[in-house]
């Protein structure tokens, strides 16, 4: 299924592409970076002949899933970050690599994944998508394509976090209210989605600050770019420091629900106990009747059995009572979590 910003939809061209041909022809014809999804080691060759690249640069291209990172080799930039594919119920399918090299006014985008959780990385940046700043709407200039590219990065890190605090919301509410019974495993995979989140964000922060001198001074005759180079990096820690809250606060309610299960598996041993408590009484007279002694209470009187019974009846009354008041078999001690809706 193609994701809404066009992820699954763009034609593959890791095998077949012609490293002198630029990508999609949408692109202004004063830029057009060359794309490489999933190539092979003959793609990367071609393209090392072409750039000029670094042999760890293509050693870590063709290896992939590489962690966010900026460097610099022999005049190239090297960043690399994660890139997250939201679906349609907040969770995320896979994370995909984006590796950007930057040389003079030539751009290479390597991208690895899934196919059907791959970017279209000719939509992104055919697209505008800032109607209050035309500057940054054309793309005419290698770090302008990679200024839109990581814009679509972070505006979904900024989605699935605010998706995640949603979602968060709700299974506290879940926890804390005893008369749900929460679901461990929608637990677990909130602290995946905020694990992945958190790894992707910072990352991509931490490279934006490493690099944050050499994209300056590219940006040095794109004064547009510069502050919104910054902003992207203030989102990215922002995004970062959302998620290590998340965390905190998905620790909490983690520890609550494992505290909720310890009580019920307690009440539970209670309820358990108290039934046994009531079905031992019968079961003791039961045994002491079955003695052959011919001086038992009762024994030779007509209605003994029928005495016997009502005493029996009557104690296990009294117990049962005494164990509801203590809430072990429901009654107002097992209810005192509930919570007070008035």
């Amino acid at each position: 299924m193609d994701h809404p910003d066009g992820r699954g939809s763009q034609q593959r061209v890791s095998h077949d592409l012609d490293l002198g041909r630029p990508l999609a022809d949408a692109v202004p014809p004063e830029f057009r970076p060359v794309l490489l999804v999933n190539p092979g080691r003959d793609d990367l060759e071609r393209a090392r002949r072409r750039f000029g690249l670094h042999p760890l640069v293509v050693t870590d291209l063709l290896e992939g899933r590489q962690h966010p990172k900026f460097e610099t080799f022999d005049g190239h930039l090297y960043l690399t970050v994660w890139d997250l594919n939201p679906t349609a119920d907040g969770s995320t399918r896979a994370v995909t690599d984006i590796a950007m090299v930057l040389h003079g006014d030539e751009l290479l985008v390597v991208q690895r994944g899934p196919d059907e959780d791959i970017r279209d990385i000719g939509a992104v940046l055919d697209e505008p998508d800032e109607p209050d700043a035309p500057a940054l709407n054309a793309v005419s200039s290698p770090l302008s394509a990679v200024y839109r590219i990581l814009d679509a990065v972070v505006r979904d890190f900024v989605q699935l976090g605010a998706e995640v605090e949603q979602d968060l919301d709700e299974v506290e509410a879940e926890v804390f209210d005893s008369r749900v019974r929460e679901d461990y495993r929608r637990i677990y995979r909130l602290r995946q989605r905020i694990g992945r989140i958190d790894r992707a964000a910072s990352g991509l922060a931490a490279a934006l600050r490493a690099g944050t001198s050499e994209l300056e001074a590219l940006a040095a005759d794109e004064p547009a770019l510069q502050p919104s180079l910054l902003h992207l990096e203030h989102a990215a820690e922002g995004v970062a420091s959302l998620a290590s809250a998340q965390h905190e606060a998905l620790d909490a309610v983690v520890s609550s629900h494992e505290s909720n299960v310890a009580a019920r598996q307690n009440q539970d041993m209670r309820t358990i106990s108290a039934f046994a408590a009531l079905l031992a009484i019968p079961t003791v007279a039961a045994g002491l009747y079955g003695m052959n002694f011919k001086n038992l209470p009762l024994i030779k009187w007509e209605y003994g059995w029928v005495a016997v019974g009502i005493a029996l009846l009557a104690l296990d009354i009294v117990f049962y009572v005494a164990f509801r008041r203590r809430g072990w078999l429901g009654g107002k001690s097992g209810r005192r979590g509930d919570v007070d809706e008035g």
